[in-house]
């Protein structure tokens, strides 16, 4: 087990939250779209100096590549400043307003004037080759777990472009997510385990949900992860959305600085110096005998890795080694597929047979302690970046011991090389917005309605007689703050949570647009049913029509809406064709498909039958089948 206080390790959170509101500097809805676009525009991004005539390496490496760039957006839903061809609106306020109430929750200072800055990001995801992001409140603290970890900023910025397809030379991105706000929280880097760092940040995934407003769902959240150990380098890893496995990251960057640094002492007890690295030259050696498919036609160049031999296969994440860096770098820089090496079996992946092995290292002059990459490529200038520029350099980082990089999260709890850390010349201010000046009485406002602590909440809807089951599915849902003003104006505590728990769960499946509906507008269809002007059976018909013409009262949607119930018999009919299409389904689930059953059932009932007939008849032919 690793000693973690031994290799002192260290680490802080950037945890970033969508935010359900309005764009952040337009009045347009954050509404993800999987339908055709209105209108395709095609642009290009190139690096230009800060106003210090600074210029941000890794903004300069994304330039680089010389990708150009393809938007999608919609009439209804985008507008001209995702575009970049208006200028920016003033900040939404319910977006501002909430980054205000989780600076309070977390009991940080909040600046009276908050200046919009802008970040370079010419990756193409933001049209405008920037970031709006503004500073709201810094040196706060929360208690995750026995500890308790400072807060150092909180800051309030939008989301980028969504990428929707990515080919050799261009990107298409989506700009519905463009502008979404994004709360930014990042811990001071007080974190010293890996089971910390995750006990900090479900914490602060449970305080961005105690407001209410908050996305849900996979890509809402997302965790860049700081980590260093004694020796090494504080590394970024970027983008983990797993919060149950965000441990195992820390663990294998410990791991991967911890060998890197092994690997520098080895090349020094060697004699490497960066100069014997980087005084070598690619050098041509021909067309394989017999080669794999994936190699035919390609000729073959290489360099030589003084004093690497045993280093280049070293594993420094699980699956993943030394060499793996390395074409982690040919693939950022040079948009090459990869590289071959001499500390992996080259016949068998490649078909690069003993005797060819032997002259490519003879031809580069390789000595016993030294290794060799190859690689496959027709184009000699591609094939001299890719061996001199992007493998050397990197080699020439092993010196160093871990190089400080922004690195990738993989799904497998590794992570790979991503750019440069970014300098200070990437961020200066944005010219287009004037600062936001935060009023007292605004402050002392949001004080009096924070919202209620996942503690608190849990007694309180105890207390109301919600079941454990209820209490643990609605204190840190979005509707929970709703819910609380609900009751407290008389409605049932129960079915008030039924109906936002379940009723709407299931509308939503049936087609109904409930996200269309405002409080207010939930509230009145909520109303019309506790009065019994809408009846239980008819229900998510309505609210599905309701949802569709959100323009329309609900008086207007219900008035004159007859239901004719149907019989016993007409739903037994029903649901035995229900049964019938969904056989397999039965077969294979037993009674685990009784729920997709009966929703099926019920959206061809549309309301003419209440949800007690519909399970009554499902049961009874459920257990029919299984005599």
């Amino acid at each position: 087990m690793v000693d973690y206080k031994k290799i002192g390790l260290k680490a802080g959170l950037e945890v970033h939250q969508q935010l359900d509101t309005g764009k952040l500097f337009c009045r347009c809805k954050t509404i993800l779209r999987d339908d055709a676009p209105g209108l395709v525009t095609k642009r290009f991004m190139r690096v230009t100096t800060s106003e210090l005539g600074e210029m941000d390496q890794a903004a300069l490496e994304e330039f680089k590549k010389k990708h150009a760039f393809f938007y999608e957006s919609f009439f209804d839903t985008t507008c001209e400043v995702e575009l970049d061809e208006a200028p920016p609106k003033s900040i939404d306020k319910n977006a501002l307003e909430t980054v205000l109430e989780i600076a309070l929750l977390t009991n940080s200072r909040v600046f009276e004037k908050i200046p919009v800055m802008r970040k370079i990001v010419i990756d193409g995801s933001n049209t405008s080759g920037f970031q709006r992001t503004a500073l709201v409140a810094v040196n706060g603290k929360i208690k995750a777990g026995e500890k308790t970890v400072g807060v150092q900023t909180i800051a309030i910025e939008e989301d980028s472009a969504r990428p929707s397809e990515k080919k050799d030379g261009a990107v298409t991105y989506r700009l519905d997510r463009l502008g979404t706000p994004l709360i930014e929280l990042a811990t001071a880097p007080e974190l010293f385990t890996p089971l910390e760092v995750k006990n900090a940040a479900l914490e602060i995934g449970k305080i961005f949900r105690l407001t209410g407003k908050t996305k849900r769902g996979l890509g809402t959240i997302r965790q860049d992860i700081n980590v260093s150990i004694t020796g090494g380098q504080r590394i970024e890893i970027k983008g983990v959305q797993d919060l149950q496995n965000i441990d195992k990251y820390v663990e294998h960057e410990a791991n991967r600085q911890a060998i890197l640094l092994e690997i520098k002492a080895e090349l020094e007890k060697r004699g490497c110096t960066t100069q014997k690295i980087l005084e070598n030259k690619m050098a041509p050696l021909g067309m394989l005998e017999n080669p794999k498919d994936f190699l035919k036609g390609k000729k073959i160049s290489g360099i030589r890795l003084p004093f690497f031999a045993g280093l280049v296969g070293k594993e420094i994440q699980p699956l993943r080694r030394l060499g793996t860096e390395f074409a982690d770098h040919v693939r950022k820089k040079t948009a090459a597929k990869g590289i071959m090496h001499s500390d992996e079996n080259l016949e068998q992946a490649y078909g690069i047979t003993e005797k060819e092995k032997q002259a490519f290292a003879h031809s580069l002059g390789v000595a016993e302690k030294d290794a060799f990459v190859l690689v496959a490529e027709n184009d000699a200038q591609k094939a001299k970046e890719i061996l001199e520029e992007a493998v050397l350099f990197r080699a020439a980082q092993c010196l160093e011991g871990v190089p400080k990089e922004t690195r990738e999260a993989l799904d497998d709890g590794n992570s790979s090389y991503l750019r440069p850390i970014p300098g200070a010349a990437r961020m200066y201010p944005e010219t287009d917005l004037e600062p936001i000046n935060v009023k007292k009485e605004t402050i002392e406002k949001i004080k009096k309605n924070l919202p209620l602590s996942e503690e608190d909440r849990e007694k309180l809807y105890t207390a109301w007689g919600l079941s454990r089951k209820l209490v643990e599915q609605m204190k840190l849902n979005n509707y929970a703050p709703f819910f609380e003003e609900l009751v407290k104006n008389g409605f049932n505590a129960t079915k008030t949570a039924v109906f936002l728990l379940e009723t709407l769960v299931e509308a939503k499946r049936l087609g109904a647009k409930t996200d269309s509906l405002s409080r207010e507008q939930l509230r009145q269809f909520m109303e019309k049913t506790r009065t019994g002007e809408i009846k239980p059976e008819v229900e998510t018909e309505l609210l599905k029509e309701f949802s569709e013409n959100p323009q329309k009262s609900i008086g207007e949607t219900i008035s004159g809406k007859k239901i004719e119930h149907a019989s016993d018999a007409e739903v037994l009919e029903t649901v035995k064709r229900v049964f019938e299409k969904n056989r397999q389904l039965v077969e294979a689930k037993g009674q685990a498909a009784f729920s997709a059953l009966m929703g099926d059932a019920m959206q061809e009932l549309k309301g003419h039958a209440s949800g007690k007939q519909v399970s009554d008849a499902l049961k009874k032919i459920l257990e029919e089948n299984k005599k």
